[in-house]
């Protein structure tokens, strides 16, 4: 029966096969790839071409999240539409035997 102190040598003993076998088809990889590129004569931006133009939906205006339902009573910055995952200091707040309702933003 074979140990695992056995085991664990064989282990390593195979990791370091993996890394090695790994590290030479990715020079073979890479030895290819740059064969291509020479033989077609491509460029970097051929391969890797530069981000489009951002279009009318996203012209670099914040996406509006929506209307905070729910407000910090300590740090009145922090506020919740009420959407979504539960921030932090929501869960704090309802731990310690708060409820949602003392957390609303009253309309005047």
């Amino acid at each position: 029966m074979t140990t695992l102190k056995e085991l664990l040598a064989q282990q390593a003993q195979l990791a370091k096969q993996i890394e090695e076998v790994r590290k030479a088809e990715v020079a073979g990889a890479i030895k290819q790839v740059k064969a291509i590129i020479e033989e077609y004569e491509l460029t970097a931006d051929d391969i890797f071409p530069q981000r489009r133009a951002p279009s009318a939906s996203t012209s670099g205006t914040p996406k509006v999240k929506g209307v905070a339902k729910y407000q910090n009573r300590i740090d009145p910055n922090l506020t919740w539409t009420g959407k979504g995952r539960k921030p932090e200091w929501v869960i704090t707040f309802l731990a310690n035997g708060g409820t949602l309702e003392e957390l609303e933003i009253k309309s005047n």
